[in-house]
């Protein structure tokens, strides 16, 4: 066993419990949760080193992004919604990568933008006008009886599409762009990207994205894939994982459900 270090030369611990999808009885869970607590050697240090939300609890981490200002503000926002404020380790990883990516040749795609969030949290990190890249969203911006992609809370309202827009009023390196993926894609995507992140909720929606995009992708730009690596919304993994058969790439699964893919330099 490694030794421990003095507890007055670590961090003092972070803890939080954000939206637990897939849970219809909280009161079991957070009696569950207190069970492992009890089973900890260290129980009340290391309880306080836990992170429970948007299908996670793990324990004995730093915890970094509650450190940073920044997406400590995103969590304490009490504008955005619980569940936006809930996958905070996904948006605190998008931007990470989002980031790394600026300085890749080509533009910026976020893929199924949904009602705006993750693109707003990127442009307060990101420069885009100054980087002189484009940074575009795709959406339908609505959802129909008979469509096969996930039916959202905003999708009831009417005007979204409209208020997505008026999110980015101010950037004019932001173009929002209403369509159905893949057939928008065909005619507006750059020649060049550098990151790329879908969204789509839907296997064939986001496979088709992945075959147009991929081949535009600058050798060390990056794809987000939202839901690469969840159980429930596998179907996404076995088709964009058809994608890439073939090719020099490969999705890393990330503890967040994300998938992470790099392009390597040819």
């Amino acid at each position: 066993m490694p030794k421990v270090q003095s507890k007055d030369r670590l961090l003092s611990p972070k803890f939080y419990l954000g939206t637990v999808p897939f849970v219809d009885d909280m009161d079991k869970f957070k009696q569950g949760l207190e069970l492992i607590f009890e089973s900890f050697r260290d129980n009340r240090e290391m309880r306080l080193s836990t992170f429970a939300s948007d299908s996670m609890i793990v324990w004995n981490r730093n915890l970094s992004f509650l450190r940073d200002p920044f997406f400590r503000g995103l969590v304490d926002n009490k504008e955005a919604s619980i569940k936006e404020r809930g996958i905070i380790w996904r948006t605190y990883l998008l931007e990470y990568f989002a980031d790394a990516a600026s300085a890749v040749p080509g533009d910026f795609l976020e893929v199924g933008c949904y009602s705006g969030y993750t693109a707003s949290v990127l442009t307060q990190r990101i420069d885009f006008s100054g980087l002189e890249k484009q940074y575009l969203l795709f959406d339908l911006f609505e959802w129909k009886e008979g469509d096969t992609h996930i039916e959202l809370e905003a999708h009831a309202l009417s005007d979204l599409f409209e208020l997505v827009q008026k999110k980015f009023d101010n950037n004019p390196a932001v173009s929002v762009i209403r369509g159905r993926v893949p057939e928008i894609l065909a005619d507006t995507l750059p020649e060049t990207i550098a990151f790329a992140h879908i969204d789509l909720n839907h296997a064939v929606a986001e496979a088709s994205a992945l075959e147009l995009i991929y081949p535009r992708l600058s050798p060390g730009g990056v794809i987000m894939l939202d839901d690469y690596g969840w159980w429930r919304l596998s179907d996404q993994k076995i088709a964009v994982d058809a994608v890439l058969e073939g090719l020099a790439a490969r999705i890393a699964e990330l503890p967040t459900g994300q998938g992470l893919l790099i392009k390597k330099a040819t």
